[in-house]
């Protein structure tokens, strides 16, 4: 390997072909020197990784935690399953939480349960509402 490198070195540094690289190798064949580096470059690009490394795949009972989350409690979003994984001592993105329910083909909290409709978002702040209406302060001007 050290070998094929050198002679390519060589052959770049003296800039002849490698048929007059006999002058300067003389243990072995130029030809043969350079096939050797031709496999070692071609090893590099077909070389199998054991991983191809990144962020390692969370644990499948976390995972199946947030999937039992998201399924019994259908209001929840991506934020509030986070704030409750917290709780627990688990450290998860909302990314991931997204990614996991995308995977198992459950949809975002607005698509699960349709949005929400103006007769609930009134029924909800009612008293917020009211309270507003009854508490005006009338000046000169009206």
């Amino acid at each position: 390997m050290i070998l094929a490198i050198l002679a390519s070195n060589l052959k770049q540094t003296i800039q002849r072909p490698t048929n007059q690289l006999q002058d300067f190798i003389r243990i072995f064949q130029p030809e043969t020197v350079m096939r050797w580096r031709r496999e070692l470059v071609r090893r590099k690009w077909t070389y199998q990784r054991d991983s191809m490394g990144g962020r390692p795949r969370i644990d499948r009972e976390i995972e199946d935690l947030i999937l039992r989350l998201a399924q019994k409690n259908p209001c929840w979003g991506y934020s509030k399953i986070k704030s409750k994984l917290i709780k627990l001592d688990f450290m998860v993105s909302q990314t991931t939480i997204r990614n996991i329910l995308n995977r198992h083909n459950l949809q975002p909290p607005s698509v699960r349960n349709g949005s929400i409709f103006w007769r609930q978002l009134m029924a909800h702040y009612k008293d917020q509402i009211l309270a507003c209406d009854f508490c005006t302060v009338e000046s000169i001007r009206l």
